[in-house]
């Protein structure tokens, strides 16, 4: 019995690490990944609450094998208090709310390993309305009595599983995945050189955080917003979206204008992003990615996105006429 036992845990182990050594090379969240060192925006009872949404099949999300772990862990460092939500969303669930960050929901679950989608099962309808008639209605109204919502939704099922949250507040998703005309999409710079980064406070480092010169995106999908929407990534004229066109084969459309976008909504603030891994730290096949690398100023954007959101550019702002 005793030598059954051993033989089993020593098959256990064995068969465990063939797996961990098969999906290893696999796209991860880099879990050893450290924000850059700076001082915290935020300390105690003045330190706003992040939910970072774990109820909608979220391909991404902040529990410590998701792919959002380092940007949880990002803003964590900055004084924020996050925590994963696994709540339908209503009344209830958003009163405590400061910022909602929903990042890649979906209609259905994907098999995961520690956060590393598996090549087997899957649901057939991720691409299915990931949100009900009444989360839509009370995510609206709480955004128009002063909640800020970060919409995060990537290429290809996760446009269509967003669009109909998207649309109550005026935005168009594409739904499929982006092409530019030199083909060079994955990663796609946006940088003061290319045209392609917008004026905003985001950007121009209205809370007190450097100005942004460049980011990279990797793939995702096009965005177009409300009058008066800021566009913070624009998109090269020429590129394309290609999507399903009901048979399985990729049909390219002209693509919407942006990838990035900022407006007031009410008495709130909403940052859409069509592209997911920029705001994250992440691995595939060992070379890091997003916010894993000094050659873009994603981590940044990250914290600028947040700090837009929750109110410390209008802080900045108070401080600065002050002095």
């Amino acid at each position: 019995m005793k030598r059954f036992l051993i033989a089993t845990t020593v098959l256990t182990v064995l068969l465990l690490g063939g797996a961990i050594a098969v999906i290893y090379p696999a796209q991860r969240a880099d879990l050893g990944w450290r924000p850059a060192v700076r001082p915290a925006s935020f300390a105690g009872e003045h330190s706003p609450n992040v939910v970072i949404d774990a109820a909608h099949h979220n391909a991404s999300d902040a529990r410590w094998w998701g792919r959002y772990w380092p940007f949880a862990k990002l803003l964590r460092s900055d004084g924020y208090r996050v925590r994963t939500g696994e709540s339908r969303f209503d009344a209830s669930s958003l009163a405590a709310v400061d910022v909602l960050v929903i990042a890649n929901a979906s209609g259905g679950a994907k098999p995961q390993f520690f956060g590393i989608n598996l090549p087997v099962g899957g649901a057939s309808d991720r691409a299915a309305p990931a949100f009900t008639a009444a989360e839509i209605a009370a995510l609206r109204t709480w955004v128009e009595q002063g909640g800020s919502l970060l919409l995060i939704a990537d290429h290809a099922p996760f446009g269509a599983a967003n669009r109909e949250l998207a649309a109550v507040f005026g935005v168009t998703m594409g739904a499929g995945f982006v092409e530019v005309p030199d083909g060079k999409s994955d990663p796609l710079p946006f940088s003061r050189g290319n045209r392609r980064l917008g004026s905003h406070p985001i950007l121009d480092g209205g809370s007190g955080l450097k100005r942004i010169d460049r980011l990279e995106t990797f793939t995702g999908q096009s965005l177009q917003g409300p009058p008066g929407a800021t566009i913070l990534m624009a998109l090269p004229r020429g590129s394309e979206e290609y999507i399903d066109d009901g048979s399985g084969a990729l049909k390219p459309v002209p693509a919407l204008p942006a990838q990035g976008l900022a407006f007031a909504f009410g008495r709130g603030r909403i940052v859409v992003l069509g592209e997911a891994a920029m705001l994250t730290a992440q691995v595939a096949e060992g070379v890091p990615f997003g916010m894993d690398t000094t050659r873009n100023d994603n981590e940044v954007f990250a914290l600028a996105v947040l700090h837009w959101l929750s109110g410390a550019d209008k802080e900045h702002t108070r401080q600065d006429a002050t002095r």
